[in-house]
C-alpha cells in the first residue's frame, strides 16, 4: 500500500513539474509573440500558461494585459482601416478580437457596422442607377435608407448633391414684372376711374390687370404723371388709392383693396429660419420686434434659432438686420510678461560685547527660605566689611560678528491669453492659503476653513474697436505671505504684504506697454556698541556691532495685444436702407422715378463682350489693396463658370477677411478655392463658409508664421452656375461687399466696396 501511495505521489509530482515547464514555455511563447506584434498568437499562449499554472499570479497578470493592449491595438487599427475604406481589413482585425473574447462588445458593434456599410453601398448603386434613368424619388428613397444605415457615406452624399441639382426647386423669390415692362410712360387722366387708368394702362402695356371683387368701380383719381417708370406709377396710383397690388407672373397683377382682411387673403407669407452663429436668438428677435415691430417669432434656445412668418418685404428687412447684428465677436491673443525683482543685502559686522557687568559680595551670605526656596542674601552689618578682596565681578563675554549676505529672487510669468472682446480673463499664478475660523456655540466647537489668494492675480478686459485699436482694462495684484500669528484659541492669523494697480490704456494691434515703478524699498540700519570706546571711527569696530539691511522690491508688466479677429462691419451701403412706412414694411420707399433716374439701360441690348473681362475696383486710400475680378462678361443659362479675384497691395498683409454675394435666384454657389495670395510658404490658413440661402460665402485668410503677403496674386476662384433661364438676357452682378486686410505692420485702409463684377445671362 505504501508502494502505491509513494507512486501516486511520485506521477502527482511529475505532472505538475511537467505542467510548470509547460506553462514557462507558453508564457515566453506569449510575450514572444506580443513583442513581435502578433496579439492573437500572445494572447492565446498566455491563456493557456495561466490555465496550466492557476497558482501563478505573474503569468494571470501578463495574460490580462497583453489581452487589454491587443484589444486596444488591434480595434484601433480596424477604425483606421475602416476609415480608410480598408474594410476586409477591418474585418479581419475584429475577427481576431472576437477570436479570444467573442463577448467583445466593441468589435461585434464594429462588425455590425461593416454589415451597415454593404448593405449601404448596395442602396447607393441603385439609387445612382435610378437617378441615371430619371426616377429621382425612387433615389431619393434609397439614398435616404442608406445615410440612415450610415450618414457619413460619401457616394450617398455625392449623389445627393447631383440629386439636387436635377431637382427644381421652388425659389422662395415674389414673381416681378419683366424687364421689358420697365419703360417710362406719360400718363395724364383727369378724374378717371381706377379700372378705365388701368386698362388704358394694359392695352398700352400688354400688362394684365385683374381686378378684385370688392374694388369699387366708382373709384377715381386724377393723375399727371411724365417719363415715369411702369412701377412707380403703379404703386402711386394703388397707394393714393387704398389699394394693393399682387404680381402674379411677368405680365399679370393683381389689385385688390388694402384692407387687413384682403391682405391676410392675398398676401404670400414666407417662411425663413435665422440659424445666428455670434448672436444670441432672444437678442435678435428683441431687435426684429422694436425695429419693425413683428409680434410672432419663434426663438430656440437650444439651436439657436429664429424662425419668422412674414412677408417677402419683411423677410428681407429682417435678413438685412440681422446680417448688420450678427458679427462675428472680435478676438485677441494676449502676451503679458510679469517680472518680480527681489535684491535683500545684510551686513553685520563688529564686537558684540555683553552690555551687563555682575559685582556680587564674596562669602558673607546667608540663606533664607521663601515660599520652600532658598535665596542668598547677607547682613547689612556686613557692608562694613567689604573691600575690594571681598567684592567679585563677572567678566563680560564678547561675540564677533562677521556675516555678510546677499539675495536675489526673480519671479517671472509669462502667460498668453486668448480672450473674447469684453469679455474678462484672470490670471492667478501663487498660492491659497488656508484660514480657520472657530465657532463655539454651547459645548460645540466647529471650525470654517476658507482660503486666501496669495500671489500673482491678473485681470484684463479688452475692448477691440475698429482700425485694429484694442482697449485695455488692467488690474494687476501681487501680494506675499509676510508673518503667521497664533491667536488665544489656536486659530492662525495672517499678515500679507500687497502691491496693486488698476488702469485703463490703449494699444495698437502689436504694440507693447511696459508697465514699471511698484518699486518697495527699504533701508535699516542698527549698532550695538560700548559707550565711547564705540565711537572712535576705526577701533569703534573692535568694541560695538554694526548691522546694515536693505530690501529693494520691483516689479514690470509688460503686455502686447495681437488682434485675431477684428469687427467685419458691412459695407456701409448695407447699413443704411429703407424700410417703408409705418403701416406698410417694404424695402424701397414710394417715389417716382423718371427714365434718367431709373436706373439701367434695356437688358435686352446687352453690350458685345470678350470671352473674359478684367474689371478693376480702385482703393479708397492710397494704402488700402485694389481689387480685382477676372472671368466672362457673359454666360448661358445652366452653364457653369469661375470667377478669379485678384488683390493688389502695396503694403504688406498677414491676413484678410472676404465676403462675397451674389442673387441666389440667378446663380447657385458651387465651390469657392484658394488662390494661393496667402499661401505662397505652404503654411498658410484659408477657411471658407457658404449660405446657399442668401447667396453669400464668407471666407478667411491668413499667412503662416512670419510670413507676409503684397503685391498682385490671385486671392480665390469662385465657381458659379447660372440658374434660371431667363426669356431675354439679363444683366446682374456678382461682388465683394465686405473686407478686411490686416496689415503684418500698420494698419492698412479698406478697398472701395462694393467690388462688383458684372455680368449677362443669356437663353441657352
Amino acid at each position: 500500500m505504501l508502494v502505491m501511495l509513494s507512486k501516486r505521489a511520485i506521477a502527482v509530482l511529475v505532472a505538475l513539474v511537467l505542467a510548470g515547464c509547460a506553462a514557462q514555455t507558453h508564457h515566453r511563447a506569449g510575450m514572444a509573440a506580443a513583442e513581435k506584434g502578433n496579439y492573437p498568437v500572445a494572447v492565446k499562449e498566455l491563456a493557456q500558461a495561466a490555465q496550466l499554472a492557476p497558482g501563478d499570479v505573474a503569468y494571470r497578470r501578463d495574460w490580462l494585459r497583453v489581452r487589454e493592449n491587443a484589444t486596444n491595438r488591434l480595434l484601433s487599427d480596424a477604425a483606421s482601416a475602416q476609415a480608410n475604406g480598408e474594410r476586409a481589413k477591418a474585418a479581419k482585425a475584429y475577427e481576431a478580437v472576437l477570436a479570444y473574447d467573442p463577448e467583445n462588445s466593441r468589435a461585434l458593434a464594429g462588425q455590425h457596422k461593416l454589415a451597415e456599410w454593404e448593405r449601404a453601398d448596395g442602396e447607393v448603386e441603385a439609387a445612382g442607377v435610378a437617378l441615371k434613368e430619371g426616377a429621382l424619388g425612387k433615389a431619393a428613397q434609397l439614398l435616404a435608407t442608406a445615410q440612415k444605415r450610415v450618414p457619413a457615406h460619401p457616394e450617398a452624399i455625392a449623389l445627393l448633391r447631383e440629386l439636387e441639382l436635377k431637382q427644381t426647386p421652388v425659389p422662395v423669390t415674389s414673381p416681378s414684372l419683366s424687364s421689358s415692362y420697365r419703360k417710362p410712360i406719360n400718363l395724364e387722366f383727369r378724374d378717371a376711374s381706377i379700372k378705365a387708368i388701368f386698362d388704358a394702362l394694359s392695352r398700352t402695356t400688354g400688362i394684365n390687370f385683374i381686378f378684385d371683387k370688392d374694388v369699387r368701380p366708382d373709384q377715381r383719381t386724377t393723375v399727371f404723371l411724365k417719363q415715369t417708370s411702369l412701377d412707380d406709377a403703379i404703386d402711386v396710383i394703388l397707394s393714393t388709392s387704398q389699394l394693393e397690388k399682387k404680381v402674379l407672373n411677368a405680365s399679370s397683377v393683381l389689385i385688390y383693396p388694402s384692407t387687413s382682411a384682403k391682405l391676410r387673403e392675398y398676401q404670400d407669407l414666407v417662411v425663413r429660419a435665422f440659424y445666428l452663429a455670434n448672436v444670441e436668438a432672444k437678442q435678435a428677435a428683441n431687435m426684429l420686434k422694436t425695429v419693425l415691430k413683428l409680434k410672432d417669432i419663434y426663438v430656440d434656445d437650444k439651436y439657436n434659432l429664429m424662425v419668422l412668418r412674414e412677408s417677402p418685404e419683411t423677410i428681407a428687412l429682417a435678413e438685412k438686420l440681422v446680417k448688420l447684428q450678427d458679427l462675428e465677436e472680435p478676438e485677441i491673443m494676449l502676451e503679458v510678461e510679469v517680472l518680480e525683482i527681489n535684491r535683500s543685502r545684510l551686513l553685520n559686522a563688529g564686537v558684540q560685547w555683553n552690555s551687563q557687568f555682575t559685582v556680587t559680595p564674596l562669602g558673607a551670605t546667608t540663606s533664607i527660605p521663601t515660599n520652600g526656596s532658598t535665596t542668598s542674601a547677607m547682613k547689612l552689618s556686613d557692608l562694613r566689611n567689604l573691600d575690594s578682596k571681598s567684592i567679585g565681578v563677572s567678566v563680560p563675554s564678547a561675540t564677533i560678528n562677521l556675516q555678510k549676505t546677499d539675495g536675489d529672487a526673480n519671479l517671472l510669468a509669462n502667460p498668453r491669453i486668448r480672450v473674447r472682446d469684453r469679455e474678462k480673463a484672470k490670471i492667478m499664478i501663487g498660492d491659497k492659503v488656508p484660514v480657520v475660523t472657530t465657532t463655539t456655540t454651547n459645548t460645540f466647537v466647529t471650525e470654517n476653513i476658507q482660503y486666501l489668494d496669495v500671489g500673482l492675480k491678473l485681470e484684463v478686459e479688452p475692448d477691440i474697436h475698429l482700425r485694429d485699436e484694442i482697449g485695455l482694462k488692467l488690474g494687476m495684484e501681487v501680494s506675499s505671505l509676510v508673518s503667521s500669528v497664533k491667536t488665544n484659541n489656536g486659530s492662525s492669523a495672517y499678515q500679507i504684504g500687497t502691491r496693486n494697480f488698476n488702469t485703463a490704456l490703449r494699444l495698437k494691434d502689436g504694440e507693447t506697454q511696459v508697465l514699471a515703478g511698484l518699486i518697495s524699498d527699504e533701508d535699516r540700519s542698527s549698532g550695538n556698541k560700548v559707550p565711547l570706546l564705540g565711537e572712535f571711527p576705526i577701533l569703534g569696530r573692535l568694541f560695538g556691532s554694526q548691522t546694515d539691511s536693505r530690501t529693494k522690491t520691483e516689479i514690470v508688466l509688460s503686455i502686447t495685444p495681437h488682434l485675431i479677429r477684428n469687427i467685419q462691419r458691412s459695407s456701409p451701403a448695407d447699413e443704411a436702407f429703407w424700410s417703408g412706412t409705418e403701416a406698410v414694411l417694404r424695402d424701397r420707399p414710394l417715389q417716382l422715378r423718371t427714365a434718367a433716374q431709373g436706373g439701367t439701360a434695356d437688358p435686352a441690348q446687352p453690350a458685345a463682350a470678350a470671352t473674359r473681362s478684367a474689371q478693376v475696383t480702385p482703393a479708397s486710400t492710397p494704402d488700402a489693396p485694389k481689387l480685382a475680378w477676372t472671368g466672362p462678361a457673359s454666360v448661358k443659362a445652366g452653364q457653369t463658370f469661375s470667377l478669379e479675384l485678384r488683390m493688389d497691395s502695396a503694403e504688406p498683409l498677414r491676413a484678410a477677411s472676404l465676403q462675397v454675394a451674389c442673387n441666389p435666384a440667378e446663380f447657385e454657389l458651387v465651390s469657392l478655392d484658394d488662390g494661393g495670395y496667402f499661401n505662397k510658404d505652404g503654411k498658410g490658413a484659408f477657411s471658407k463658409s457658404f449660405d446657399g440661402a442668401s447667396g453669400r460665402a464668407s471666407v478667411g485668410m491668413k499667412s503662416g508664421d512670419g510670413a507676409e503677403a503684397g503685391g498682385q496674386g490671385t486671392v480665390l476662384t469662385l465657381t458659379l452656375r447660372a440658374k434660371t433661364p431667363p426669356a431675354a438676357p439679363h444683366a446682374t452682378t456678382v461682388g465683394v461687399i465686405a473686407a478686411t486686410p490686416i496689415g503684418s505692420k500698420k494698419a492698412v485702409g479698406i478697398p472701395s466696396l462694393p467690388a462688383l463684377h458684372n455680368i449677362v445671362i443669356t437663353p441657352p
